[in-house]
């Protein structure tokens, strides 16, 4: 009887629990709560499988080969991939996760009315599984699939799955940097192996790293996607009252005021922990809202619901499990049931503390029932949205970029972790000579989506997904060219750098995919229907006119211009006949969310008219010569880089795209992105700490500056610049002086008299006027930044009576020597005192400085100028000097004397002529010779180049440096001898001498052809080459033979080559070390390419 009535007790304790968990859910809410864990393991090494033809390898079948010595390659020492596999699967927190976990913490909360989760998982995660549970490998089991497809079919009131497995794609790819069309196929097909193992298909989407653009809506929607993630950051940072912290409570780019919306967040809290997060405002960054792309070509509008992650409490729960006490404190005093507040928890569920058995088996339903203990409902995002409905008009902006998660990215507007910017970390500008691995993947992304889309058009467009997404032998060519293409995508690829074998991945399934593709292009000869492919534009810097902060820029505040240059990767298979830039400015500054003109490339009187620019397009850069990275495999193709600048722009909204045309017609014109230009002036605020002094307090550019640290320690560093952050001349850089990040330079602080200092200037070198000395304070502790703003000292500038020189440039020939005289330093005296002597402050690292034929040495004295050369070697040099008058009064600054060495090979002469209207549709010849001989081998000469309107040119060798010519319709009638011709030149008919015609040199057309043949080139490296070299080609469409020579300094040919792909290796055989000219002409005459080669 005791027994019998202890179990009613506790059954009526149950029951009224039960009741009181549930009694939240049937009244109104203000604060729901749910969870998403994503998951993925890449497609480790996508090359063809040996099991199954015409598919790819996955995680079982690629570790096999590579422990029985397959998977090697020519160029790699080691078989791939080079990642442990069996470390990576068999992990038993993994194990449980991919298997079990999520299942076991969702039935932990189903005593909660609603209460469950969502999950992402990649679908090459679930076929690596799915290779592993076939055999039984590494603890999974070929039903791995069923306690999830159990959670799935646990319902809550509307309906909606418990587990939630939520749409992604095939691959971990990051949305917004595919092309629309490669977004959605990844889509479908993770749609289409989510429904083969698991049965379900969600109307919900988790774009990888919750990285998020408005662009990607369209595809979502064309996928039946109903409702997305997005980091609630990129809510708040659209908000006009966002204030940006530049420390590391905020430690990116600002926000850009393209993307601020007039709506306001009001209630601010400080979202952030371990320099991850940002300010965020309750509820707005809280609640579902609707999100929106216009097509710019139709005008057409596509929504969709948008469902805001928390970033700093889903960060928490990921690491240390979360509680409730923040959704009290900052959230549910200001949440509404009108428009109720939902706190996602989304981060990994394979990785780290929240991926662990502890976290699913204990800390998901501990936060769960205490959420519903504290008056939350614990819910699914399905079930919140069908309770709770956006409103229609509830439409609202969301910032480009991911979660915070992301080392170094932060939640970049500009996704850099997976795209690291090629820009100069000296004046922050674009640097088209930058080289990035992320970057040269996506040249390589770019090429290959060209080729697969070319198959598919040609196959008829009707592929199907489940071929696309399990390959093999009934697979069409386009099918396995999508298959494959997949392979080099995920995202990891380019997020995790220099690791592994990541930098070929890419290029070994992009080539596979190219093999497939071009079967069906070779089997429709002639037939191109498929636009270029162009990668999303990118601009530098991100917010121009304005201040930059973040990882791009050390951390620390510079100064951008408000110039700037938008920059992207093109390809067609038929080759580009255009890369244009047009942009356009808005009329008041504003884009009202009420109106699309901006929005579409029609626009309208809000907007002005289109100004385009033909952008310069050339191979990428070369690939490094790094000891961390093996390009043992090489693309097939590779994209164009694409860049032009827009300049004079201030205080201007401005809209931009990128339009590119092939051949044959076909036109693609890329989104419509917008930017504000600011006005330039940046944002640097002057200011000390205590612990920070200088003196002089007000010093002019006479003066030293002893900067001051009270808590600086012997490893502090001073970490400084000038104007703004640019690099000082090294004549102002003191000894101990290292190069740091963003131009800035780092000097240890010394201990003089028990003060921790640092001793700068004076600044009066001419080569360089100092008017701002910029610095922050390195410490081992972290940095002292001056909150933010950074220290800056204003500079006057100031004269003594002591005697002033001047900085020196020459320019010369590699080997030539250079006589100096005492007017090259042009001496004067304030006082007129007389000239003594220079004095040698540093020598030139490279060539030989002689006085009298005697080598000069440091502190040396030169009374007779006359008595000192400098004789070159092969690259610049330069030394620094003061001078001394009669008085011994010595220059306050340092001088610097710098030499430009010049390679001998001169640059090409180039001569056109403009052919008389009388010699009819003729094409116009060339005869030349010089005092080496003839150029050509019988009169007369060869065929120029129809540049247009009537204008024909010709191209000599570098090596030819002087040369006499004569123009002539097929022979008869010429022109006079047209002699002594040593730099390009372009003439046209005078008149009549006899019956030669006479000619007079005119100003050279700015022709179409003419400027687009000089916006592209080849590229050669390694420079210098010591056993072989690379040829890279821009993407000219042409598929025929290419003819290369390499020529000696004296015009002789020394090797000549065949070859037809767009990036060749050659062999360096007998050639000797030296300089040499690279020519490479298309046999059809109608590309030809001059670059140099260093050889070692």
């Amino acid at each position: 009887m005791i027994t019998f009535t202890n179990k009613g007790i506790r059954y009526n304790f149950i029951f009224l629990l039960c009741f009181s968990l549930n009694f939240y859910y049937l009244s109104a809410q203000k604060v729901y709560t749910t969870y998403l864990w994503h998951m993925d393991q890449p497609v480790y090494w996508a090359d063809k499988s040996k099991d199954k033809p015409d598919s790819k390898q996955f995680a079982e079948e690629s570790n096999r080969l590579k422990n029985s010595g397959s998977n090697m390659y020519p160029g790699s020492p080691v078989a791939h991939p080079t990642n442990n596999l069996e470390e990576i699967f068999s992990k038993a927190d993994r194990v449980q996760a991919y298997q079990f976990s999520p299942r076991n913490a969702v039935n932990s909360i189903r005593d909660v009315s609603n209460a469950g989760a969502q999950l992402s998982i990649s679908a090459g995660l679930m076929e690596n599984i799915q290779s592993l549970g076939n055999k039984n490998q590494w603890g999974y089991t070929t039903g791995w699939m069923n306690a999830y497809k159990e959670a799935i079919g646990w319902k809550t009131a509307g309906g909606y799955p418990r587990l939630d497995v939520v749409g992604f794609t095939y691959d971990h790819v990051l949305s917004p940097l595919v092309s629309e069309r490669t977004l959605t196929r990844q889509i479908k097909a993770h749609q289409y192996v989510a429904n083969k193992y698991y049965g379900h298909v969600s109307k919900g989407y988790w774009p990888a790293e919750a990285a998020f653009s408005e662009r990607i809506i369209k595809s979502l929607v064309d996928c039946g996607i109903e409702w997305s993630v997005v980091a609630n950051s990129h809510l708040a940072r659209t908000l006009s009252d966002y204030v940006h912290p530049f420390n590391i409570n905020g430690n990116i780019e600002a926000p850009n005021r393209a993307d601020q919306v007039t709506a306001t967040g009001n209630n601010w809290y400080e979202g952030t922990i371990d320099g991850r997060g940002s300010r965020l405002a309750a509820p707005y960054c809280y609640q579902a809202h609707k999100a929106r792309y216009i097509d710019p070509a139709s005008g057409n509008s596509y929504k969709i619901d948008i469902v805001p992650m928390c970033n700093y409490i889903s960060y928490v729960d990921g690491y240390s499990g979360a509680n409730t006490g923040d959704i009290s404190a900052k959230i549910e005093p200001f949440s509404n049931t009108s428009h109720p507040s939902i706190v996602l928890l989304a981060h990994d569920g394979d990785n780290a503390w929240g991926g662990g058995s502890s976290y699913y088996n204990e800390a998901v339903t501990s936060f769960t029932h205490a959420a519903a203990n504290a008056g939350y409902q614990p819910t699914t995002i399905q079930e919140f949205l069908n309770s709770n409905p956006v409103p229609a008009n509830d439409i609202v902006h969301v910032e480009d970029g991911a979660w915070v998660n992301a080392e170094n990215d932060w939640g970049h507007p500009q996704f850099i972790n997976w795209l690291w910017p090629l820009y100069s970390k000296t004046d922050y500008r674009f640097d088209p000579d930058g080289w990035t691995e992320d970057a040269r993947n996506w040249a390589v992304i770019t090429a290959t989506d060209n080729y697969v889309c070319t198959a598919e058009d040609l196959e008829g467009g009707n592929l199907r997904i489940d071929k696309i997404a399990d390959g093999g032998s009934a697979a069409t060519n386009a099918e396995k060219a999508w298959h494959f293409y997949f392979g080099g995508l995920n995202s990891g690829f380019m997020y995790y750098g220099k690791a592994e074998d990541m930098e070929v991945k890419a290029s070994m399934t992009g080539n596979i995919a190219i093999e497939y593709a071009q079967k069906v292009i070779d089997a429709h000869p002639n037939s191109d229907n498929t636009a270029p492919s162009v990668f999303i534009p990118q601009r530098f810097p991100y917010n121009p006119g304005s201040v930059g902060f973040g990882p791009t820029t050390g951390y620390k505040k510079v100064n951008y211009s408000s110039d700037f240059h938008v920059w992207t990767f093109a390809f067609d298979v038929s080759g580009l006949s255009s890369v244009k830039l047009k942009y356009r400015t808005d009329n008041d500054g504003l884009n009202p969310e009420e109106s699309i003109q901006n929005e579409t490339y029609n626009g309208g009187n809000e907007v002005g008219a289109w100004i385009e620019a033909e952008m310069t397009r050339r191979p990428m850069a070369q690939d490094p010569v790094d000891p961390e990275l093996n390009f043992f495999i090489l693309p097939k193709a590779k994209a164009d880089l694409c860049y032009a600048e827009i300049k004079g722009l201030k205080d201007k909204l401005v809209d931009y795209y990128v339009e590119a045309t092939d051949p044959k017609g076909n036109v693609f014109r890329s989104p419509i992105q917008h930017v504000y230009v600011s006005n330039g002036d940046g944002d640097n605020n002057n200011g000390t700490s205590g612990n920070v002094s200088w003196s002089p307090t007000a010093p002019t550019t006479a003066n030293t500056i002893t900067i001051i640290c009270k808590n600086a320690t012997a490893t502090s560093k001073l970490h400084w610049g000038v104007n703004g952050w640019t690099t000082a001349n090294a004549a102002y850089q003191p000894a101990g002086t290292v190069a740091s990040t963003g131009g800035a330079v780092e000097t240890p602080f010394i201990l003089v008299d028990g003060n921790w200092q640092v001793v700068l200037g004076p600044f009066n070198n001419p080569a360089q006027q100092v008017t701002k000395l910029n610095f922050v304070i390195k410490h081992d502790s972290g940095w002292d930044n001056n909150n933010g703003s950074d220290y800056l000292i204003n500079i006057a500038a100031v004269t003594t009576d002591n005697p002033v020189a001047q900085n020196i440039t020459k320019t010369i020939n590699q080997n030539e020597k250079y006589t100096f005289k005492l007017s090259d330093i042009g001496f004067s005296s304030p006082k007129n005192n007389s000239f003594k002597a220079i004095k040698i402050i540093s020598l030139p690292s490279t060539g030989q400085l002689k006085y009298g034929g005697v080598q000069v040495i440091l502190n040396q004295l030169i009374p007779d100028l006359s008595q000192m050369t400098f004789e070159a070697a092969t690259s610049n040099a330069g030394f620094n000097y003061k001078v001394i008058d009669n008085e011994d009064l010595e220059s306050d600054a340092v001088y610097s004397i710098s030499f430009t060495v010049n390679d001998p090979a001169a640059e090409s002469i180039t001569v056109s002529f403009f052919r008389p209207t009388d010699w009819g549709t003729s094409g116009v010849s060339i005869w030349a010779w010089n005092n080496a001989g003839n150029l050509f081998s019988a009169w007369p000469g060869v065929a120029m180049t129809d540049k247009g309107n009537g204008w024909y040119s010709y191209t000599f060798d570098p090596a030819v440096t002087s040369v006499n010519v004569i123009f002539s319709k097929a022979g008869n009638p010429q022109t006079v001898d047209i002699t002594g011709i040593t730099q390009s030149t372009c003439y046209q008919a005078s008149g009549m001498n006899g019956n030669k015609i006479t000619v007079t040199s005119v100003s050279c057309p700015a022709t179409e052809v003419d400027m687009h043949q000089s916006r592209i080139s080849m590229i050669v490296y390694p420079q210098p080459a010591i056993d072989r070299f690379v040829v890279e080609l821009p993407n000219t469409g042409y598929q025929g033979l290419y003819n290369l020579s390499v020529i000696d300094l004296n015009g002789k040919k020394q090797m000549c080559r065949t070859f037809s792909e767009s990036s060749s290796i050659f062999n360096r055989e007998n050639l000797k070390s030296g300089i040499y000219l690279i020519k490479v002409s298309a046999e059809n005459g109608e590309y030809e390419f001059i670059s140099r080669l260093s050889l070692k």
